[in-house]
């Protein structure tokens, strides 16, 4: 007798849902069983593409959460719907009896997401969070490393953030039209700081992972006005009138946070984010996120979602490990290329398909997610320590944003 599959009900069918989807689909003990939207008509047909209902028409089919929970026979619940959602959606699993996947960022404050976290352990699931930065290939073959003694002890990163180029036709769908929840200060969570607050929690999850898991302890942020920026950064010329990506809504903000510092816990340790793109105004050849890593005796270069032009000996590669007295390696991580952005770094879909697989894996052996929902929390409280900072201006300690602390 086959093993029996985990079977997961996907709740929010946007950008990210596809991705997960080929996780599930790519695993031997996953099944995709049910779907959920608020859009009837977008789940019919994604259930009928993915073969999803034992190909009886609507079979696991919803628009209602609460009914998916207690109609449908899961085992656990992707949660990949708006923000201001994640935590309540995952508490309300959590009580159901469900274990949970939730996309990132977590949660809009401290509180709630902690209340989500003590619903999971009160009820015996487990909870991973979708942060994808620490599943990408790249990325873990650099934590590979530094474990490995290549460039001694880490202590400094230091992130960069160039345009993210689109691919002319995405392979994937890139989600419903509205997406003016990302830049509403409540439904995003971020206040006047939306894209930071989406997409900040990477950045810190990431500047953690690469330091061996040493937390960081206070932030520093260099707030920005539109007044001080180019003319592209107020859509004069720049790429899609001053806009992101063609399928999110983010444009040149009146503020801005171009440059964020940080310290760790290890006093000997700091970090620094750079952001240079159409978005602000400005130009980086470096495309997407990148970060170098500096040790004791060593640094590596390593690419993340959407990067692109890191050269060497002529050529595109995805990380260099550079080490004093010995001779430099690049590698390369051909995993079919990105879904949406121009990039060789699979963030859509591979990155995701490995986070997906880690966490089945977990559930399977009854095992803590490897990024679990306080790792998410605590990545949002950084980025809310970041917020504060822009507004305060001053360097503000992370331990200082309490559970009820919010940005809107």
């Amino acid at each position: 007798m086959p093993p029996i599959p985990i079977r997961v009900g996907i709740v929010g069918l946007g950008l990210v849902s596809t991705a997960h989807l080929k996780g599930y689909r790519t695993h031997p003990r996953a099944e995709v069983a049910a779907v959920c939207d608020l859009d009837r008509d977008r789940a019919v047909r994604f259930a009928a593409e993915h073969g999803i209902g034992a190909g009886q028409p609507s079979a696991g089919v919803y628009t209602d959460y609460a009914t998916m929970l207690a109609e449908a026979d899961l085992d656990m619940v992707d949660i990949a719907t708006p923000t201001y959602l994640h935590a309540p959606m995952t508490q309300q699993a959590a009580e159901a009896g469900l274990h949970v996947h939730c996309e990132k960022p977590f949660c809009r404050t401290v509180g709630e997401g902690l209340r989500a976290c003590e619903a999971a352990r009160r009820h015996g699931v487990i909870l991973g969070v979708g942060e994808t930065y620490v599943f990408l290939t790249s990325h873990r073959k650099a934590r590979e490393l530094i474990e490995a003694g290549e460039i001694g002890r880490p202590r400094q990163v230091r992130q960069r953030h160039g345009a993210w180029l689109e691919r002319s036709t995405p392979r994937i769908p890139t989600g419903p039209a509205d997406r003016t929840w990302r830049i509403d200060g409540a439904r995003s969570g971020g206040g006047d700081y939306p894209w930071i607050f989406d997409h900040a929690v990477h950045f810190y999850a990431s500047a953690e992972y690469f330091m061996l898991d040493t937390p960081i302890a206070s932030v520093h942020a260099v707030a920005a006005r539109q007044a001080q920026a180019s003319e592209a950064a107020a859509g004069h010329g720049a790429p899609n009138g001053g806009r992101g990506a063609a399928h999110d809504p983010y444009r040149a903000a009146e503020v801005d946070i171009p440059i964020i510092t940080w310290t760790y816990e290890d006093a000997a340790c700091q970090g620094v984010w750079m952001r240079a793109e159409r978005l602000n105004g400005t130009y980086d050849h470096y495309c997407g996120f990148s970060t170098v890593i500096i040790g004791e005796s060593g640094m590596i270069e390593v690419l993340g979602e959407g990067g692109h032009n890191l050269m060497w000996e002529g050529r595109q590669v995805h990380l260099v490990l550079h080490r004093q007295g010995k001779e430099s390696v690049a590698f390369r991580f051909d995993e079919g290329g990105d879904d949406v952005w121009q990039s060789d770094i699979a963030y859509y879909s591979q990155g995701h398909v490995n986070q997906v697989h880690a966490l089945v894996d977990a559930i399977l052996a009854g095992e803590k997610a490897p990024y679990a929902g306080e790792d998410g929390v605590r990545a949002v409280r950084c980025t809310l320590a970041t917020i504060r900072s822009a507004r305060e201006d001053r360097v503000v300690r992370v331990d200082e944003v309490g559970e009820g602390w919010r940005a809107y």
